[in-house]
């Protein structure tokens, strides 16, 4: 199939983003890649979306649905979709014009990439743009197929973009949604991860598309990231050894070094009643491997605080 006869469907999923919305469907509509259908996910807003949507009718594909959440939106989104490949898009971000026509080239170019990851360009709330830190940022273009690091165990030490830098290939993606529900919010840390395991894929340094940083969607900016992140990997690591039970070396060093991360961060007790870890553990009901669990989790949680002591005692000289 040639590039230009590839459809593009375009997942729109926006809650109570109607001051945003328009810029985002504005910049679907605009892109130069003519091939494309825009669905609209809005999940239950109670702001004026669906005004914004209605005046896009015959131009976008509306799916109006009660609150579930953001992974509950990709899922009503992809079904409701007919592309061969899948482009994801926040309602309070927006795409550059060649963003669709760069993506179709590159999956073209690379048949059997499975996904292509961008980054992203940061502005604020006013559209001025934001400085940030290398680490959080693509360096260079990669194709890479990370897929025996998962099977064995092998965390990654890639930085990966927000939902609006996440491009697949229905084949891929489709065995992959519909996703848990759980994921009310941040759903894109499961897809990346299921993802990479299913197939190889590019990191491209390009930044395709504009990610706006605001009071509602400061994830990475939160006090308390630290845990917030460590309990989400902790619901990620769960929830991809129930969908994908070959990747156990891979959820077991996540959940141990996200559990780890989550003790140095609060208490031993508080992170053991965590649901996701409770339910974890019953896919080890033999006590040798509950033990081999834990001593995984006490392994990354004494390098933990070794390191903090290192740094301490540095700091100090």
């Amino acid at each position: 199939m040639k590039s230009g006869e590839t459809l593009v469907s375009i997942i729109i999923n926006n809650y109570n983003y109607g001051n945003f919305l328009p810029e985002a469907i504005e910049s679907a509509l605009a892109q130069t890649y003519p091939n494309t259908e825009i669905i609209v996910v809005d999940d239950g807003s109670t702001d004026e979306s669906s005004a914004v949507i209605c005046r896009y009718e015959g131009k976008i594909i509306p799916v109006l649905k009660e609150n579930g959440g953001q992974a509950s939106a990709f899922n009503a989104g992809f079904q409701a979709s007919k592309g061969q490949i899948i482009c994801f898009l926040d309602a309070d971000d927006y795409y550059l014009v060649k963003k669709l026509s760069q993506i179709v080239d590159l999956f073209h170019q690379y048949p059997n990439a499975g996904w292509i990851f961008h980054d992203l360009a940061e502005v604020d709330i006013k559209g001025f743009p934001l400085k940030i830190p290398e680490n959080r940022c693509l360096k260079n273009f990669e194709y890479v197929d990370l897929r025996e690091n998962i099977l064995k165990g092998q965390l990654l030490t890639y930085w990966f973009p927000a939902t609006t830098g996440l491009c697949f290939k229905r084949d891929n993606i489709k065995q992959i949604l519909p996703m848990p529900d759980q994921f009310v919010i941040s759903s894109d840390a499961f897809l990346r991860l299921a993802a990479i395991h299913l197939s190889p894929g590019i990191l491209s340094p390009e930044k395709l598309a504009v990610h706006r940083s605001h009071g509602n969607n400061l994830y990475a900016f939160k006090k308390n990231i630290g845990v917030e992140r460590s309990k989400l990997y902790i619901k990620v690591a769960y929830y991809l050894r129930n969908r994908f039970p070959e990747v156990q070396n891979f959820s077991d060093k996540l959940l141990a070094n996200s559990l780890a991360q989550l003790i140095n961060y609060t208490s031993l007790n508080e992170a053991l009643q965590l649901p996701e870890y409770q339910e974890y553990l019953k896919y080890y009901p033999q006590l040798i491997y509950r033990f081999n669990l834990m001593v995984k989790i006490i392994f990354t949680y004494t390098k933990l605080q070794a390191r903090k002591i290192l740094n301490a005692t540095l700091n100090k000289t």
